[in-house]
């Protein structure tokens, strides 16, 4: 009888440890934006990063995007002095991501689990995205977006897929949002390519 009394408590602890674990596990993250463009900005432009980590982070992958997105006919990254190119764009990205995992954590662990598949760890990220485009001596346009996402997660959840998916979140909301404004005053002046004149 005790051996049976046993093993029904390892079970019901290991059934009570599974529970735990997996309720704590989720994770709330925003779906990213799907991209809708179809007919790209007839220039090919020249991309020159500015300093910092964030640029340096995010902007190859921002400009991944926009090839992925067809935004302009053609992206040259990393640009140098003296490529055949249209136009050049200067991008600068700032921001950070800043977390509120150990007060979420206290949380939990006060209750004994309980709260673990209501409250979790979070972060939210700020991000400031700054694209410059000039043709020649020219200045085309000035773009500029902030962009603020939050994400949340369980106790249980593996922190390292949880940042992943919070920076290709954050990368595919700022090249959308600065994809919406460039094209929006591209059409808007109706841009020439450097081989095709201006009519008069």
């Amino acid at each position: 009888m005790r051996n049976v009394n046993r093993t029904s408590l390892r079970t019901a602890v290991a059934l009570a440890v599974l529970l735990f674990v997996g309720g704590c596990a989720w994770q709330r993250i925003p779906d990213a934006p799907e991209y809708t463009f179809e007919d790209p900005i007839p220039l090919k432009v020249g991309v020159i990063l500015s300093e910092g980590q964030s640029s340096a982070a995010y902007g190859p992958q921002v400009i991944s995007e926009w090839r992925e997105m067809r935004l302009f006919k053609s992206l040259v990254y990393p640009y140098r002095h003296g490529d055949n190119v249209d136009a050049v764009m200067k991008l600068s990205i700032t921001g950070k991501w800043e977390g509120a995992g150990v007060g979420a954590g206290l949380v939990t662990g006060l209750t004994l689990g309980l709260a673990g598949t209501a409250v979790g760890p979070s972060m939210t990220g700020n991000h400031d995205a700054l694209a410059i485009i000039d043709k020649s001596t020219n200045e085309l346009g000035r773009y500029s977006v902030h962009v603020t996402s939050a994400v949340e997660w369980g106790m249980a959840a593996n922190s390292s897929d949880v940042a992943a998916k919070a920076d290709t979140l954050q990368i595919k909301r700022i090249a959308f949002e600065l994809a919406k404004k460039i094209r929006a005053d591209m059409f808007k002046h109706e841009p020439t390519t450097a081989d095709e004149p201006l009519e008069p």
